[in-house]
């Protein structure tokens, strides 16, 4: 009896952190403020919930800093359904020059919320979350239209159930920084 009240009182304990580890997207992101990035993936930390990608852009002005941003993602099973696991690798190696469009943090800091990614030839766009300001925003896009070229979706690979890339510790591996959640 006494070891079930102990089992009990921890379990009851540990739900009020359970609900502050994930926070809705519009308590962290502002959904009426879509913005387009462009710069060059730096890594990538895919983990549960929520992955991260991070992006060097450059300065608008000359002799400006840089800045980075660190992008959420869905988690990294819904990253495989949109084929972006497939590609990120690529992008960072050939430091691949990319447009993201992103709903940026309330707190002011450089994180925002990924939705669409378009590579360097200004064709090829993958859809990251689907949702914009109607609220879906960080819901996976759908495995069938996750890649278009011109608009026509590209057919993905199955991968039988594997991941493929990706996971903690690939391409970068660094927990989230500029206070994002873990």
């Amino acid at each position: 009896m006494r070891r079930t009240f102990i089992r009990l009182a921890a379990t009851l304990a540990m739900i009020p952190v359970a609900l502050l580890a994930h926070h809705s997207f519009t308590a962290e992101y502002d959904g009426t403020k879509p913005m387009d990035l462009v710069g060059v993936i730096s890594k990538v930390d895919q983990q549960n919930p929520h992955g991260f990608f991070y992006l060097t852009v450059p300065s608008a002005s000359p002799g400006g800093r840089e800045t980075k941003w660190a992008l959420e993602t869905p988690g990294p099973n819904q990253l495989v359904r949109t084929g972006f696991n497939e590609i990120y690798q690529q992008m960072i190696v050939n430091k691949e020059k990319v447009s993201v469009r992103a709903y940026p943090a309330r707190d002011g800091s450089k994180r925002a919320f990924a939705e669409t990614l378009t590579r360097a030839d200004g064709r090829t766009v993958l859809t990251i979350s689907v949702g914009g300001v109607s609220g879906a925003v960080g819901r996976a896009a759908p495995a069938n239209s996750a890649i278009t070229v011109d608009g026509v979706a590209v057919p993905q690979p199955d991968t039988g159930g594997r991941g493929g890339a990706g996971g903690r510790g690939q391409a970068g591996g660094a927990a989230p920084q500029g206070g994002a959640r873990q």
